[in-house]
């Protein structure tokens, strides 16, 4: 069971505290060409391009956001937390932004502020299903399994098709030696992705 990053962004055509109309043109180049160098994996590159997107327009949250994304592909944590830190300063709002934050707070095993930043996530955007499954893995890690069970569950109501929701659910019931209600999970699982139901199945049968 794993988080997955939010991936890279689209553009954004609203700049807030722009103050030229040069200054957004050349923030939007800087921006583009780092999506482009981005999406190529040439993360180095691509961050220079974000933080001179950033520097031209410092209220613009997503360069901000994709400055930390970027760094946390070249697994610079700490400065992909003060990068996500920085965009949420500009967009209290900015839910992708506050998932990632907790993926980058889990990874250096800081649980407390990973909860945190995943339940800001979902208050953002209740529908959001990126920060459901992430507490999820993050409460099964804790060996929080109720909790895990709860949110994983939560999500299934919102993408009952979620394959890796009903995998992690299942995963979690096996944990606990709940055999009935793994092999329900199991069940549904077949119908979307029976190679991964087949995986779930080995792991049932150790129970």
């Amino acid at each position: 069971m794993f988080g997955m990053l939010k991936g890279l962004i689209k553009t954004s055509t609203t700049f807030p505290g722009a103050n030229h109309a040069d200054e957004e043109d050349d923030a939007v180049e800087h921006y583009e060409t780092g999506i482009e160098l981005a999406r190529r994996q040439q993360f180095p590159q691509a961050l220079k391009e974000f933080r001179q997107a950033a520097a031209r327009e410092p209220r613009w949250a997503e360069a901000h956001y994709n400055i930390g994304l970027t760094y946390a592909y070249l697994n610079r944590t700490t400065e992909a937390i003060e990068a996500y830190n920085q965009a949420l300063a500009i967009n209290p709002d900015y839910a992708e932004a506050y998932n990632n934050l907790g993926l980058a707070h889990a990874s250096l095993g800081q649980h407390v502020e990973a909860v945190k930043a995943y339940r800001q996530a979902l208050r953002a955007k209740p529908d959001y299903a990126g920060p459901l499954t992430n507490l999820g893995v993050l409460y099964y890690s804790m060996g929080s399994y109720q909790e895990a069970a709860s949110v994983l569950k939560r999500e299934l109501k919102l993408n009952p098709d979620y394959a890796m929701a009903y995998y992690s659910l299942g995963i979690v019931y096996a944990e606990t030696k709940d055999k009935e209600s793994a092999l329900t999970a199991c069940e549904k699982l077949l119908e979307l992705d029976p190679k991964l139901a087949q995986e779930l199945m080995i792991i049932i049968d150790q129970i």
